[in-house]
């Protein structure tokens, strides 16, 4: 199962396109801005989606429904590229919005409840961070390849190279299992798993703990939607941008493979990792300010490292989400996290999009990430340290 999930998670993040995407958009008349509004509606959009989805992956066969998201992202990027202008790349963000509203859920509820049928629940950690890790290579791995397709054929070769690869993710849903049904289909109706994720969100203290912990991390995690232009106004060229996207999605794999080869911290943890996460985010984007190369190489490692540090925070919160949830509608209740997290990162957005308009992006990042970090740290402080009985907890 582990190799399957890594599969499959890789494929979907080894896009060469997500190191130059802004770039690409902004030498189409999008400016940070314009981009900004591009984010929010592609949050937005999923944020509509969510719950829905999600209870529908707890009612019909949960691999039809990657299927189908599998085929949507294809088209973000087929209509990226065969539409390199504003409506086209809205376009694409609806349609990567509802794929990954698709996805969300869908494929813990999947991971989780395959292994539970084979009673080996406890190695959720481990195989879904061993999968997280290999999508987070993947994606360093395609930012890497970033430069020698711009070098090769522009923007437009990246382009092209990340459509194939969101084929081939689509194929590689077939190798996913089909999570034996563990209840009758009556129990499977749409409405019920809806109304049941919902209860259980509401009526958990310590699950409501969790999720908003989540939220709040994402809107710092979400600010990596900027980086590109950050590493560009810092005054990165095009190639070392892409290379600087690279050790950042490193250091993202290090936080997320970390986050499975130890016991999930506790509160006191959460807020020391975020405030030192959003620290050297304030640090990076001060050194960015300064205009130089060497200063630029200080702020991608400085923001590399913080990035990192986050990415464990919120891998971590999401594992123990997944072992706190006690009913049927899992991918439900994932969803429902899914839709917080979605406002944290529509806050994001449109923070520092609608900043951009006055300030560069660096200045911009650094005055936004202080609230961000400071909310983050707070919840995260108040998450509860325990999960199921089997998973150890440490730093309470």
């Amino acid at each position: 199962m582990t190799y399957r999930a890594a599969a499959y998670r890789a494929s979907r993040e080894f896009i060469a396109f997500f190191a130059v995407s802004p770039l690409y958009f902004a030498a189409h008349g999008a400016g940070a801005t314009a981009q900004g509004a591009l984010f929010v509606l592609w949050s937005l959009t999923s944020f509509v989606c969510e719950v829905p989805s999600g209870a529908l992956a707890d009612s019909v066969n949960r691999r039809l429904l990657l299927g189908i998201s599998g085929v949507l992202y294809l088209g973000c990027f087929a209509s990226w590229v065969l539409f390199p202008v504003y409506w086209g790349f809205l376009l694409g963000f609806v349609l990567w919005g509802v794929s990954s509203s698709l996805m969300s859920g869908t494929f813990e509820a999947l991971l989780y409840d395959e292994l539970a049928s084979a009673g080996a629940q406890a190695s959720y950690n481990l195989v879904r961070t061993r999968a997280e890790t290999a999508a987070v290579a993947a994606i360093a791995a395609g930012m890497l390849a970033a430069g020698p397709l711009i070098a090769l054929g522009g923007f437009r070769a990246v382009g092209i190279a990340s459509v194939a690869v969101a084929a081939i993710h689509l194929a590689l849903t077939a190798v996913l299992p089909r999570a034996a049904k563990r209840d009758t289909v009556a129990e499977h109706r749409y409405l019920q798993h809806l109304r049941d994720g919902l209860s259980e969100v509401t009526r958990t203290p310590a699950l409501r703990r969790t999720v908003l912990a989540i939220a709040a991390i994402v809107a710092l995690v979400g600010l990596d939607e900027y980086f590109s232009l950050f590493f560009a106004e810092a005054g990165l060229a095009p190639g070392w941008v892409a290379v600087a996207m690279a050790v950042t999605a490193l250091a993202q794999g290090v936080g997320t493979w970390t986050a499975g080869r130890r016991a999930l911290p506790g509160p006191r943890a959460v807020l020391w990792l975020t405030l030192l996460g959003g620290g050297g985010f304030v640090a990076g984007s001060a050194a960015a300010l300064l205009h130089s190369v060497a200063a630029a190489a200080g702020a991608a490692l400085l923001v590399a490292v913080a990035y990192g540090l986050v990415t464990n925070v919120y891998v971590a919160q999401e594992n123990r989400l997944q072992h706190q949830i006690v009913g049927t509608s899992r991918a439900t209740v994932t969803s429902v996290s899914g839709v917080l997290a979605e406002v944290g990162a529509i806050t994001s957005f449109a923070l520092v999009g609608g900043l951009a308009h006055w300030w560069s992006v660096p200045l911009v990042l650094q005055v936004v990430t202080v609230p961000f970090t400071v909310f983050g740290a707070v919840a995260g402080g108040r998450s509860d340290a325990r999960g199921r009985p089997e998973v150890p907890t440490v730093g309470r």
